[in-house]
């Protein structure tokens, strides 16, 4: 029994990410030949004259820039586009992976809902993890439409976020391009950013569920007896066995973002720290409080992916819990065998992991947030 979307949080999303050059069409391979080479070309047709160039030109404007403050004043932005080009080249490269996992979660009979209470349990966790992202992503966005606007209530004529341009833009006449281009690449790469933060979060949320489905399912035959539970038991160790093998898969696609993410997120915020001491409320209002907002948003970027990461660990432990509310007692010799067994299974924890340096879950972000105070502490030290 089911009649729910089991994707139906990121139905919407994935659809924008494969506009955006991001995920790849379905039934690519099965379109003409001219329209599959179109398609394949389209994400570098897109991105190569925005997103790419875009993020050249801000490390550019960084490399050039005559001191270290001007230079923090770009740095932070550019460390974070870095990490985006990290995130483009993973979703790129695995491509076929990533088409693969989502396809899985959405039509493998293996993560059937089978009665109305799951799907009840379903949906409400899909649209409160939609609720969050939603959030997350219009608070992004906003932040980018802030910088985009406040930069028009300056007294000189400023960028809403720096980059090197070959020509004269401090101009009535010529900063209008400047601007415009501005504006169009990093929306495009901060709607890029976000999306494919949320698409890592939701494989890693999706892992999770499907735990507390499987414990729920245990929970269940707490007064079956053992005629009726052993197939149900035999049923779950094969799911459990699946979704060992979804997380390998996902700790492959979700890796590389969120190491470079965690790489590169304790320079980001300790930059931005430096952009605002230096900055001033009264001198830049606007740019100073589009900079708090932006600080806000990347430690709520960092946070996600490592609560989502800690979620899967959690989960994968509770069935440990949740075996011993079957009705294992009454069980005979040879089925509690079996699920002794399967507890020892259950001792090797389920991680998922940032290449080989460190498991993603809370532990890591405070160390992230404790560097980034260290770094800036340092930075402010330095330039004294």
């Amino acid at each position: 029994m089911e009649s729910t979307n089991r994707i139906s949080a990121m139905h919407f999303l994935i659809v924008v990410q494969r506009w955006i050059g991001l995920l790849k069409w379905p039934n690519e391979r099965e379109s003409g030949s001219i329209m599959y080479w179109l398609k394949r070309i389209y994400p570098f047709f897109l991105h190569l004259p925005l997103t790419l160039t875009y993020i050249a030109l801000m490390w550019l404007e960084a490399i050039t820039s005559s001191d270290f403050e001007e230079a923090g004043q770009v740095l932070y932005m550019s460390l974070t586009e870095l990490a985006l080009v990290t995130k483009l080249i993973n979703i790129w490269y695995r491509r076929e992976q990533a088409d693969k996992f989502i396809r899985d979660l959405e039509h493998d009979p293996a993560y059937e809902l089978r009665n109305s209470h799951e799907i009840r349990f379903w949906q409400e966790r899909q649209k409160g993890f939609k609720r969050i992202f939603y959030w997350y992503i219009g608070g992004s966005l906003f932040v980018a439409l802030m910088g985009y606007v406040s930069v028009f209530f300056q007294e000189e004529y400023e960028l809403p976020f720096a980059y090197f341009v070959p020509f004269e833009w401090r101009t009535r006449e010529r900063y209008f391009y400047a601007w415009s281009y501005n504006v169009v690449a990093m929306t495009l790469c901060c709607l890029s950013n976000i999306l494919l933060d949320t698409l890592g979060c939701y494989f890693m949320f999706q892992i999770a569920l499907t735990f507390q489905l499987m414990s729920r399912r245990f929970q269940s035959l707490k007064d079956v007896p053992e005629e009726k539970a052993k197939p149900e038991l035999r049923r779950l160790f094969q799911l459990h066995a699946k979704v060992r093998t979804l997380t390998r898969e996902c700790e492959l696609l979700v890796s590389p973002y969120v190491l470079s993410q965690v790489v590169f997120s304790a320079f980001i915020i300790c930059f931005s720290a430096y952009r605002l001491v230096h900055m001033g409320f009264s001198q830049r209002p606007g740019l100073f409080v589009t900079t708090v907002q932006f600080v806000a948003v990347m430690i709520v970027q960092i946070y996600l992916p490592c609560y989502y990461g800690n979620e899967i660990t959690i989960h994968a432990n509770a069935l440990t819990d949740s075996v011993f509310g079957t009705n294992w007692l009454e069980y005979s010799v040879g089925t509690r065998k079996l699920l002794n067994c399967y507890m020892e299974f259950l001792k090797k924890p389920v991680k998922v992991r940032a290449g080989v340096f460190f498991e993603i879950g809370l532990p890591i972000f405070v160390k992230t947030i404790n560097n980034a105070y260290s770094f800036f502490a340092l930075l402010l030290k330095v330039s004294k």
